[in-house]
């Protein structure tokens, strides 16, 4: 994961050894892992480190800019982004993010060992299509929840009991859309996640939370939350709720960002999601051209 960005930039590569150092074991060996390491078996108790390592690249890239001279203004994540975005923020160590991570990671590996749960991907219907379907399920007595939904490629995630995936095929048949089943495990933010949520609000209580030092924008409210009390509440209670990635993107529009630079491995966050203002830019660090462009306009930005 990342290596041609790691490779042709060395201050990546760096910033992933000072990760492994602060966490006292090496995590960033695990990017160049096979896929039966980042993706074990759903039925089996064997944790993934996906979580864990697309952390560490992001937080890798984010401390890359920074050193380059990059100074953002706000921090944002979506799902378990979060943590790493609150960790850029100052909000906890490095050391307690990826332990929390990997504690979420495997309370809720436990959860979908003992009640199979998928998170499943529906393409080219509309919300009120896919909530209705949903409704529909849950009225026949299978637990099916929408979790995500994006407006401009009519995109949403639905949380259900892996038993239940037939009976939405079912549900949507006769319609045009395609489906995908989700490499992640389980149903997180769904209510299947509940008594994830309730355990981590728990374990989040005995780690030290700070203010974050620049508008940290969450995903249970869209809104940005400057307190360490909010921080601890809204990332648990997002583990059993939807994500409103959609609206936390819309409310940093609102309060005035125009350029947003999403943070590698991804390339699909922003633009992707919703319309944005002709005034609006996006820019990626998932490639080596897409990071060099970013340093080079930020740059400019910050002449400007």
């Amino acid at each position: 994961m990342g290596r041609a960005l790691r490779d042709a930039f060395p201050s990546i590569e760096r910033e992933l050894l000072l990760i492994n150092r602060e966490l006292g074991r090496d995590i960033a060996s695990a990017l160049d892992g096979p896929k039966s390491l980042l993706f074990p078996p759903q039925n089996t108790p064997r944790p993934t480190v996906f979580m864990e390592v697309t952390t560490a690249l992001s937080l890798a890239v984010a401390r890359s800019l920074r050193a380059a001279g990059v100074r953002p203004c706000t921090a944002a994540g979506r799902s378990m982004g979060e943590y790493a975005a609150a960790a850029f923020a100052g909000v906890f160590s490095t050391r307690d993010c990826f332990e929390l991570v990997r504690e979420v990671t495997l309370a809720g590996k436990k959860v979908c060992v003992a009640e199979p749960s998928l998170l499943v991907t529906v393409y080219g219907l509309e919300k009120k299509t896919l909530a209705a379907a949903a409704r529909r399920l849950e009225a026949a007595g299978e637990l099916c929840e929408l979790v995500i939904f994006y407006d401009k490629p009519r995109l949403g995630v639905l949380g259900l009991r892996r038993a239940a995936l037939q009976a939405l095929k079912t549900a949507l048949a006769g319609r045009r859309h395609r489906l995908t089943v989700s490499r992640e495990h389980g149903a997180f933010h769904s209510t299947l996640f509940s008594g994830v949520a309730r355990s981590a609000a728990e374990m989040f209580q005995t780690v030290p939370f700070s203010p974050p030092a620049l508008p940290l924008y969450m995903n249970s409210d869209g809104a940005s939350e400057q307190k360490p009390a909010g921080v601890r509440r809204k990332l648990a209670s997002a583990l059993c709720r939807p994500v409103l990635w959609q609206e936390t993107i819309r409310a940093m529009l609102a309060d005035g960002v125009r350029t947003f630079v999403e943070l590698a491995p991804g390339a699909m966050l922003t633009e992707f999601i919703c319309d944005l203002p002709p005034d609006a830019e996006v820019l990626r660090t998932d490639t080596p051209a897409n990071y060099r462009l970013a340093l080079r306009s930020l740059a400019e930005v910050r002449r400007g």
